[in-house]
């Protein structure tokens, strides 16, 4: 539906891929039915699943959706992976699905139908929560810095930005915040009419492997909430190897 698609890891270990760019037009008006397609591969000896073999059923399915129906993500798990789909017609699309699924005799296929017409598996299982948007976030970070060398075990600082209702809020966090792992580089109150309009920019020091920074997102932006603010993301310089 859009070009926003993303991956994320929930806490059980499934692996959703979801598109994030529609989750401000939905519900969408008449597509009540959720349909979830769940695949498996067909291997007595294994439970390894045949990746090469879901995506190209995946891709048969999608060239064969019309204007009615709408693919919104995905969840792959140990043995299986689910495919999510609303639709306006739910009778055309299931009867397409076991159409196309019937070619694929080393799958194992199940069709699922439920009523859902304000979206909500969208919204509650596959759109990421706070926590895992910034999961997403700190991938992409990352994965940036290792576009251009960086070298992910160089220890350095980063700063991260933080925003505010008012000046007390500001000056809690800054009260919890602990001092041996934090240090304060800037605040500031912002010109323009926004709704954190105080601003607070802190660093720490720490390699940027995806466990240590998303370890040191995560209590900032429990943190930022609990007080009630926005929490904005960090920064790192790229450190090559010497």
């Amino acid at each position: 539906m859009s070009d926003n698609w993303d991956v994320y890891f929930k806490k059980n270990k499934t692996l959703v891929r979801v598109d994030l760019g529609i989750v401000h037009n939905v519900p969408i008006n008449g597509a009540n039915t959720l349909i979830e397609v769940n695949m498996q591969s067909r291997n007595f000896f294994s439970k390894k699943l045949n990746f090469e073999l879901l995506g190209t059923a995946e891709d048969e399915i999608d060239r064969e959706l019309t204007e009615y129906d709408y693919v919104v993500g995905a969840i792959t798990y140990a043995d299986s992976k689910s495919f999510y789909y609303y639709t306006m017609h739910e009778n055309i699309l299931v009867y397409l699905l076991k159409q196309i699924l019937s070619k694929y005799k080393k799958l194992k296929c199940e069709i699922s139908v439920a009523d859902d017409p304000k979206w909500e598996y969208y919204l509650n299982n596959l759109y990421p929560d706070v926590f895992e948007r910034q999961m997403i976030l700190d991938i992409k970070v990352v994965e940036q810095l290792k576009a251009n060398n960086d070298n992910h075990q160089i220890p350095r600082e980063i700063n991260h930005w933080i925003y505010f209702v008012d000046n007390k809020s500001r000056e809690d966090f800054k009260r919890n915040l602990n001092s041996n792992i934090y240090r304060i580089v800037e605040e500031k109150k912002l010109k323009d009419d926004s709704e954190f309009p105080l601003q607070l920019i802190i660093s720490h020091t720490s390699t940027v492997e995806f466990e240590t920074i998303y370890q040191i997102t995560t209590e900032l932006l429990k943190k930022t909430i609990e007080i009630g603010g926005n929490y904005d993301g960090w920064e790192s310089p790229v450190k090559e190897s010497k």
